[in-house]
């Protein structure tokens, strides 16, 4: 008896997880799922946390096999039915370092190896850290995790740009290659000072939006004005320099970066920004996918990856701020092209 009761919440789990697994149907988390209460996370069992949308995380079990002659297309990737009855996206690999391993405990591979690994499409874990952003009676929410990585904040550290007669910087936010990634927009690149500006489309109508989210999920996500004045480029408690001469326009999005202001928010669960170490709700644990996509990992036990914020960083143009392994969010910065920066989006959307 007490086999078949195991037997059968294995099951439930499973079908939660991966929807039918006799049928080719999956339950894609088009609708916001609130756990239950005392439910752990980065803020501890105190947190209140939301599954939505979904994307590859965890690498494939050695016990499931993938048929590529059934898949679908979901923005930027294409989806494989697993005999689990789960979907799986095919990735190549392209690890930081050599001993990098998957939570399998198998090694990540270097791009040199031109080896090819499978992941396990799941819902994405999200932390709310505020039910009413900016008194919009809508929720912010922030990915759990560092998703992927290999998206640089934008592609060239030593180019300035001239848009619509303005010169823009590196460092700018609305002109960045990573919230034309986030958003599936294009964005406008140009690789040295001699050669001509270009529209990049690579990310249009398939960026992280298009490709986490099904069309219905989509119109949920609130269309958010995201501030960039100089305000959000110092933390919540004013001791950093203000970002002012780098500053951009604020921008109409459904995913975003958080700000250094926002990253040190005490209301949203965070500590002050100069704080760091074991327990700090700001680290962000990278995936197995995020790990075959070039993102840091800490070696410590305890610690996470690198990830972007939005916010330039005051004393050059071609500097960008971050949140470290540690979860320090004080003064840490980035050259806007280095793609082991991780990616941990933010949404604002009814819990309702």
């Amino acid at each position: 008896m007490k086999s078949i009761k195991i037997s059968f919440f294995v099951l439930m789990f499973a079908l939660l997880i991966c929807g039918n697994a006799f049928s080719a149907e999956y339950k894609f988390h088009e609708v916001p799922e609130i756990l239950p209460a005392g439910t752990g996370g980065t803020l501890g069992k105190e947190g209140v946390y939301v599954l939505f949308g979904d994307w590859p995380q965890t690498i494939k079990a050695d016990n499931v096999t993938v048929d590529e002659n059934k898949s679908e297309v979901h923005g930027a990737f294409t989806y494989y039915r697993g005999s689990d009855g789960c979907w799986y996206v095919k990735c190549a690999e392209d690890a930081l370092v050599s001993y990098y391993k998957y939570s399998d405990g198998t090694e990540v591979a270097e791009s040199s190896a031109n080896s090819t690994k499978y992941f396990k499409v799941e819902p994405i874990k999200w932390r709310v850290l505020t039910k009413d952003y900016n008194g919009s009676g809508k929720a912010l929410l922030l990915a759990e995790n560092i998703l992927t990585a290999n998206v640089e904040y934008y592609d060239y550290y030593n180019v300035d740009r001239t848009v619509n007669g303005n010169t823009v910087y590196p460092n700018n936010y609305k002109e960045s290659k990573i919230r034309a990634y986030l958003n599936g927009l294009s964005y406008y690149k140009q690789s040295s000072s001699s050669s001509s500006m270009t529209t990049e489309d690579i990310y249009n109508n398939k960026g992280f939006l298009q490709t986490a989210f099904t069309s219905s999920a989509q119109k949920r996500i609130a269309t958010t004005t995201v501030d960039n004045t100089a305000e959000s480029t110092t933390d919540s408690g004013n001791n950093i320099y203000k970002a002012t001469k780098y500053v951009c326009e604020n921008t109409s999005d459904k995913i975003f970066l958080l700000s250094e202001k926002e990253v040190t928010t005490s209301n949203y669960g965070f500590d002050v920004y100069d704080s760091y170490g074991t327990g700090n709700t700001r680290i962000r644990v990278t995936t197995d996918f995020a790990k075959a996509n070039y993102a840091s990992q800490s070696s410590e036990s305890d610690y996470g990856g690198w990830w972007w914020l939005r916010s330039p960083f005051y004393d050059y143009s071609d500097y960008a701020r971050y949140v470290s392994d540690d979860g320090d969010a004080g003064y840490i910065d980035s050259n806007v092209s280095y793609a082991r920066v991780g990616v941990v989006p933010a949404l604002s959307i009814s819990l309702q």
